[in-house]
């Protein structure tokens, strides 16, 4: 039986990154994590025996991690080789610490066995406010986040627009979530592609929803993309990539709906293999629950 890796792109709430780190562990999963550079205080030598089946590996090298940065495809990128030079694995999943795992992994397993092959990955509509991400140079592509540096990204954007200025002409983007799950092809073309993705998407803002969909639509793997069945229901919709993301409830454009123990039956009845996001110091409840459920 093949094996899997699951990918953890963590930063903080370390007490939850625990929980689901142990709801993964199982004789099919090796789990790799790589741990924000800006998390000062976390010392992977106290997660010593937290896994009984899984071989469980931080990455020695952090990047320090900023929202909408070109930093998040590297570390994404620094996962996926860390996980293929160790051997083949069937499947590569990249979830972040504030996700967990919704189903029993003997359901997972059974289902990608049946679906081998196939890329899950899920494709989005481009938006008009999408297209200045990477078709306009971006002088501070890790300052996103701040308000300083945005504005004048923002400010730099539209003297490029006025003057007829543009990047990446001749790429065919597409764009896409972030969360994925691959088959070892797919992740070792990425880590092939490395060059090509540092050059095209170095000065871009909010990469991580692009370079992959832009990766794969642009090749062999887009005829592989899991096509799930007809949606019966709105709490179906964006399953391609078998996480479940209420984007509907999301605080902000920004971030996702943070879920709460009231949750818990919405949770148990989408078809998805994970969730995001939680948050133990929003609701610590509802991560219980699931752990308690999962773990029985």
């Amino acid at each position: 039986m093949g094996k899997h890796a699951y990918l953890i792109l963590a930063h903080k709430n370390f007490g939850q990154l625990q929980r689901m780190i142990e709801l993964l562990d199982h004789p099919r999963n090796d789990i790799y994590v790589h741990v924000d550079a800006k998390a000062k205080d976390f010392n992977p030598d106290e997660w010593k025996g937290i896994t009984s089946h899984s071989s469980l590996k931080f990455l020695k090298e952090r990047i320090n991690v900023n929202w909408g940065g070109v930093s998040i495809m590297r570390a994404e990128i620094a996962l996926l080789k860390e996980a293929a030079s160790y051997g083949h694995y069937d499947y590569y999943h990249l979830l972040s610490g504030m996700d967990l795992p919704i189903k029993p992994q003997e359901m997972m397993h059974e289902f990608f066995d049946a679906n081998k092959g196939k890329e899950f990955l899920n494709l989005w509509e481009f938006k008009t406010s999408t297209l200045s991400r990477f078709r306009y140079y971006t002088i501070f592509p890790e300052g996103e986040a701040k308000f300083r540096t945005r504005i004048i990204n923002h400010i730099f954007k539209g003297l490029q627009m006025a003057v007829g200025f543009r990047i990446n002409r001749n790429v065919d983007f597409r764009f896409g979530s972030q969360w994925f799950s691959i088959t070892d092809a797919l992740a070792r073309y990425v880590i092939d592609k490395e060059e090509w993705l540092e050059k095209v998407f170095r000065h871009t803002s909010t990469c991580d929803e692009i370079f992959l969909p832009t990766l794969v639509w642009n090749s062999e793997f887009r005829n592989k993309l899991y096509h799930p069945e007809p949606v019966k229901s709105q709490k179906e919709v964006n399953n391609s990539n078998m996480r479940f993301i209420d984007w509907t409830r999301g605080e902000s454009i920004r971030h996702p709906w943070t879920f709460r123990a009231n949750d818990e039956e919405l949770l148990q009845s989408v078809p998805h293999f994970w969730a995001r996001k939680f948050d133990e110091n929003i609701d610590s409840e509802i991560i219980n629950k699931i752990y308690g459920k999962l773990k029985k």
